[in-house]
């Protein structure tokens, strides 16, 4: 194994134990007996694609990696959510639903756990779009962008003086005599917020008041948002 990093605490021999191959062998040999046929098989590709990404890549899961690299080529795989078959933007996907994105999910987690909760958060932004598209073509663009992987999403919740609460937040949104609405405030730790071409954000029309709070779609390049990394310790790679 080449030693990219400056001290290597676990030697050789134990690392090779702990290859992506036999982490995935470990989780089949507990699942084989209580997934169907189907089930088990979806599991294995995700895992097969995943080990051939890392080889093929050269992916040592190092610091200096940028995992958001990765999310084109599993979107395009359509390992980014089957929640559901989305054939309603020209995608329909034959295996979905909550056992099979449980799986690919946990194939994804033992492949790079923080690639899986930046996933993750691009679930939670495409999770409202879905449920309230209602056809609306932009509505539309922004869930086939995030679930084929040519962008990754964020939800704006937490706020600096609010922390995650959705019902007492400080952000407000002001309807325009031309029916659009005005946001204003500020938000934190929303991941993949610097990266994400789409991010849905929570406000409300009073503060404070959760009786008004509303969701909106909003396109990053627009007009008024402005963006930084908060940079977080514990997951270095997270933006």
């Amino acid at each position: 194994m080449s030693k990219k990093f400056e001290t290597q605490a676990i030697n050789d021999e134990i690392l090779d134990k702990l290859s992506l191959k036999n982490r995935y062998n470990f989780l089949n040999n507990n699942l084989m007996q209580v997934l169907t046929p189907d089930q088990f098989n979806f599991l294995k590709s995700v895992q097969r694609f995943c080990m051939r990404f890392e080889k093929k890549n050269d992916i040592t899961h190092g610091p200096d990696e940028d995992i958001y690299d990765w999310v084109p080529a599993f979107g395009k795989k359509g390992y980014i959510t089957r929640q559901h078959n989305f054939d309603f933007i020209d995608v329909d996907y034959k295996e979905w639903g909550l056992a099979y994105d449980f799986m690919r999910n946990l194939a994804i987690d033992l492949f790079d756990p923080q690639f899986a909760m930046g996933g993750g958060a691009t679930v939670l932004a495409i999770n409202p779009v879905y449920e309230h598209h209602d056809g609306v073509p932009v509505r539309q663009e922004a869930l086939k962008d995030m679930i084929t992987g040519q962008s990754p999403g964020a939800i704006l919740i937490t706020e600096p003086e609010r922390g995650s609460d959705a019902v007492h937040m400080l952000t407000t949104c002001d309807e325009q005599d031309d029916g659009s609405f005005l946001l204003n405030g500020t938000k934190i730790y929303n991941t993949n917020a610097p990266k994400s071409e789409w991010v849905v954000a929570y406000a409300t029309a009073e503060k404070n008041n959760g009786k008004t709070m509303a969701q909106f779609l909003i396109n990053t390049n627009w007009e008024g948002f402005d963006v930084d990394r908060v940079n977080i310790p514990w997951v270095p790679k997270l933006y």
